[in-house]
C-alpha cells in the first residue's frame, strides 16, 4: 500500500479518535511513528487534516480532521454503504447478520 491509500486508510481514525499527538495516533493504529509522519503528510497535503501545538504541552503536536477532511470522509462513508448494499442485495435481513457474524469471527480471529 503506497503513502496515499494508507493515507486514505487510515483518515477515518482520527475522525474515530479525535486530535491526536502523531506518536499516540501511530500506537493506536500500531504503526510506525515514521510512517504516520508520512501519512499526516499526505492528508495535511490534500486539505484533509492540520497539525496544531497542544495548549496543554506546547512540545505536543496534535492532528485532526479538517471540515474538508470530514467532508471527504461522509462522502467515502456514503459511497461504502451504497456499495455494501448492492453487494448484499440478494442476501435477507437474516443472512446478512449471520455474514456479518461470520466474518467477525474470522476477525477476531485474526486480529
Amino acid at each position: 500500500m503506497g503513502p496515499r491509500q494508507e493515507a486514505r486508510a487510515r483518515r477515518p481514525a482520527l475522525a474515530d479518535f479525535g486530535p491526536h499527538a502523531q506518536r499516540d495516533l501511530a500506537a493506536r493504529l500500531a504503526i510506525d511513528p515514521s510512517d504516520v509522519v508520512k501519512v499526516v503528510d499526505e492528508l495535511a497535503a490534500a486539505g484533509y487534516a492540520e497539525r496544531a501545538r497542544d495548549e496543554a504541552d506546547r512540545r505536543r503536536v496534535l492532528v485532526s480532521l479538517t471540515p474538508a477532511g470530514r467532508s471527504a470522509l461522509a462522502g467515502l462513508d456514503a459511497t461504502a454503504r451504497a456499495v455494501q448494499e448492492e453487494i448484499l442485495e440478494p442476501l435477507d435481513a437474516r443472512e446478512r447478520e449471520i455474514l456479518h457474524d461470520l466474518l467477525s469471527r474470522v476477525e477476531r480471529r485474526l486480529g
